[in-house]
């Protein structure tokens, strides 16, 4: 992306300073993908959730078969692919790249490009981590399999993707996902800080790198994924036609 710096959009970037329902925060990404199909710019949100929630991709199917394990959580379906998604200890990032975007058409460059710059940001705050497909190939361990046939967990942060940032030790700290629309693309991705009681099974990096401390790395993220994707950054709040759409799609899904 490099090559093509000097033509790509501006970033807006919104920063939530207090944690919200599932229902709010997907609603809040549907609107901004929404809105993109008639906006220039690209939109970098930072949010927290207000309670443990699963969310299920967009392509889990319903039904007992996705139901969800864990009795008494919420649980909002998202709009990107992949597993289900336990919400908890955790900063959530999504963003919106519009039409014009020129790393728009070639999904797998925008996660890389994403990924890389957590990457750095997470190095230079002493977690040692790299993409999976990098990790694997130093590598020799084996997918799970069940009589040949690939087992696939119910959550994300169970399963395996070239693109998620993985710990030095293998652990999957930061996982995201697409949904596209109308030329538009909105990814959104899961950094796991420290493991849920819910499932104290997935460890966060304070659990692998005890003397991590994340509060330099909140406030230099949202800067650092929207360098990698724009221009120049502007830091806002939401505006009233995001708000109001995005109260109409929650009222859709209650």
């Amino acid at each position: 992306m490099a090559s093509v710096r000097t033509e790509l959009p501006d970033v807006d970037v919104i920063v939530d300073e207090i944690p919200y329902s599932g229902v709010f925060n997907m609603s809040m990404d549907a609107a901004l993908l929404q809105l993109a199909a008639e906006r220039e710019r690209s939109v970098v949100r930072i949010y927290q959730w207000s309670g443990p929630t699963v969310t299920l991709g967009y392509f889990q199917g319903s039904g007992p078969a996705v139901e969800s394990p864990f009795p008494g959580i919420p649980v909002v379906r998202r709009l990107s692919g992949g597993g289900a998604i336990l919400h908890d200890q955790e900063v959530t990032y999504s963003l919106v790249l519009p039409v014009s975007h020129p790393a728009r058409p070639d999904p797998s460059a925008v996660y890389q490009t994403v990924h890389r710059a957590i990457i750095k940001l997470l190095s230079n705050a002493g977690v040692p981590c790299q993409l999976r497909s990098e990790f694997d190939a130093m590598s020799s361990n084996q997918a799970v399999s069940n009589n040949g046939i690939a087992v696939e967990p119910f959550l994300c942060f169970l399963r395996k993707n070239a693109n998620d940032i993985v710990h030095a030790s293998g652990n999957k700290i930061v996982g995201s996902a697409q949904r596209r629309r109308k030329g538009v693309t909105l990814q959104h991705g899961s950094i796991i800080l420290k493991a849920s009681r819910v499932v104290p099974q997935i460890p966060g990096i304070e659990e692998l790198e005890p003397n991590f401390s994340d509060t330099d790395f909140r406030q230099s993220l949202p800067g650092m994924i929207a360098s990698s994707i724009g221009h120049s950054m502007n830091l806002r709040s939401y505006t009233d036609a995001e708000q109001s759409l995005a109260a109409t799609i929650a009222s859709e899904i209650r």
